[in-house]
């Protein structure tokens, strides 16, 4: 009766049926749940017999928007749970009291998912309009024609152009860092598995950056098609108006997004203490994302070289 009464309205969906707290705080570690709810062994015999009855739930409080409606939801949902059961013969109307624990940000302060949003943003609109600025400029400037009569084959200036931009991305990655620490966001995954997924997803956003060259005449161009672009992967992200809210459509469009599975990694890097077992779905979403990119790019600048 207390999972219908969650579930029967559109604020939560029952995504399992965990066996263990392990199972669930998995679910919550990989960004698959957003609040757990345990129902502890005689829950249902207290509320028969018109006693007070507790039960424990957790809130993933990376996305302080989101945690903060869901707790207020399970307080609300668990007033109406007690008052649309009957008391036995004899007993009082029982009381159904929710024991909340918010995890990974207890204060539920948006600071520190802002600022992993204004790092991921950052980095991903600087991998875009390198390359396309780049690119873009040497045809304007002639610069590709005379390297044609060069010894130079295209794909070795195809790489060429992608590599510096990543390079340069990754080195700007240290300030970005110094900047999340004086803003109290704490680390708790590590470094490494940081820089790796760092370049997974600046390879998704260079591929953007290096298709919009293609495309692209003059500079101005590639600067309005690469803001253009900028937006939509931007309002799918989740920073502006949470995933869950949007409709089933937009949900399911916003899984192309680079920043939304690049925030998912943050946050659960720098809030969690995720590691590669619990983020490796959202690092192959960013290889299957710039892999079609790359190579759309590469074939419109194979046909124009």
């Amino acid at each position: 009766s207390l999972i219908e009464s969650f579930t029967s309205s559109d604020n939560f969906v029952l995504h399992q049926l965990a066996s263990s707290t392990d199972i669930a705080e998995a679910a919550l570690r990989r960004g698959e749940a957003d609040a757990v709810v345990e129902i502890p062994p005689g829950f249902g015999a207290r509320v028969a017999a018109g006693r007070k009855a507790s039960f424990g739930v957790v809130v993933d409080g990376s996305n302080a928007t989101v945690a903060a409606r869901a707790r207020a939801y399970i307080i609300e949902m668990a007033a109406g749970a007690a008052a649309t059961s009957p008391p036995g013969p004899g007993l009082s109307q029982p009381t159904v009291q929710p024991a909340v624990r918010v995890w990974y940000n207890t204060d539920l302060t948006n600071t520190r998912f802002m600022a992993l949003g204004a790092f991921a943003q950052a980095a991903f609109m600087l991998a875009i309009i390198l390359p396309a600025a780049g690119m873009v400029r040497e045809k304007q400037n002639g610069t590709l024609e005379q390297i044609r009569v060069t010894p130079i084959r295209p794909h070795e200036l195809f790489v060429g152009k992608i590599v510096p931009p990543i390079v340069i991305s990754l080195a700007s990655i240290f300030p970005s860092l110094l900047v999340i620490r004086l803003m109290d966001v704490p680390m708790e995954g590590n470094l490494p598995t940081l820089f790796m997924l760092h370049t997974i997803f600046l390879l998704a956003a260079v591929a953007i950056g290096m298709f919009v060259a293609t495309i692209s005449s003059t500079l101005q161009q590639a600067l309005l098609i690469s803001f253009f672009g900028l937006f939509p992967f931007l309002f799918l992200s989740g920073t502006i108006a949470p995933i869950e809210s949007m409709p089933g459509w937009l949900r399911a469009t916003s899984e192309v997004s680079p920043l939304k599975h690049y925030i998912e990694i943050l946050s659960g890097l720098f809030l969690k203490g995720a590691g590669m077992s619990e983020l490796w779905p959202h690092a192959l979403a960013l290889s299957v994302i710039s892999v079609p990119l790359l190579l759309a790019g590469w074939w419109i600048f194979r046909r124009r070289w």
